[in-house]
């Protein structure tokens, strides 16, 4: 039996659902096991062989001891054993898969649709932080490294490195020397992390070189690249010519025509019209 149970945190960020089921069935009859001798048991539970063993030096039972006497019950179940199969991965992931289809049907925007966590994919997963758990600022430490990581990939599917390579890069890069790591050093927690950011610089430099122009090739005759460079420069020197006759020849030009004045300076202004004309 299956139910779920949707709720929230408190700033409303975080919807989810609790699935709860009976890992056990309901057996037809109770197993009763009713003592055939006297049973004992000590303060911690354990059962002993004789009475002597939980009397005190007093002859008395001590106390939190307890003796089951012959022909009372001292043992009943209601419930079989739990069954391995509600905690195995299929069978979890089945689940997921049903409840998210399920919600989906009442999503129309395909956009804001649920998925089912791939664990091949190109992401890293995080980790759900329980109250009061004393490994929060931990947990939450490695979900940012997660999700640095997974934002990362994101820009580089955008930007056009493929997803084979994203894989190849998390296998090598993160799941490789994580496991090298455990096995030389244990798990350390902050040498995940810094596993993880190496990885992430090292997509991030592929995303760069995507970004990259390809290098400009030559395609051309020499010959006839050198001859093509010498006009340009020409090209370039007769411009600097113009600019400086434009800039500041035609403004001396023009301010030596305004200062000439007079009626003997006809002439001389003649000339400078001239002047003035050819620069232009």
């Amino acid at each position: 039996m299956l139910l779920p149970a949707l709720h929230h945190n408190k700033r409303k960020t975080n919807y989810h659902i609790h699935l709860i089921f009976s890992e056990r069935k309901l057996l037809p009859e109770p197993d009763i096991k009713i003592a055939t001798r006297s049973v004992f048991y000590d303060e911690t539970g354990k059962r002993v062989r004789t009475k002597k063993e939980i009397t005190g030096e007093d002859g008395q039972i001590r106390k939190g001891c307890t003796v089951i006497k012959k022909g009372e019950i001292y043992e009943s179940h209601l419930f079989t054993v739990k069954d391995d199969k509600f905690k195995s991965e299929p069978f979890l992931r089945e689940i997921k898969e049903i409840y998210t289809d399920l919600i989906n049907r009442h999503i129309s925007d395909s956009e804001q649709q649920l998925k089912v966590f791939d664990k091949n994919s190109v992401y890293l997963p995080t980790k759900k932080i329980g109250k009061n758990n004393p490994k929060a600022a931990e947990i939450e430490a490695d979900n940012t490294a997660r999700q640095e990581w997974n934002r990362t990939a994101d820009m580089a599917l955008i930007s056009g490195v493929s997803e084979a390579t994203i894989l190849e890069v998390k296998q090598t890069e993160i799941h490789e020397k994580a496991s090298q790591s455990i096995k030389s050093k244990g798990w350390l927690p902050n040498l995940f992390r810094g596993i993880v950011a190496k990885a992430k610089d090292f997509l991030q430099n592929l995303i760069r070189e995507k970004d990259m122009p390809p290098k400009p090739t030559l395609d051309i005759d020499m010959a006839e690249f050198r001859h093509m460079r010498n006009l340009m420069i020409k090209v370039q020197d007769k411009a600097k010519e113009i600019k400086n006759l434009q800039d500041k020849v035609l403004p001396q030009l023009q301010q030596q025509l305004a200062d000439t004045k007079g009626f003997f300076k006809g002439k001389e202004r003649k000339a400078l019209e001239v002047k003035i004309k050819e620069t232009h």
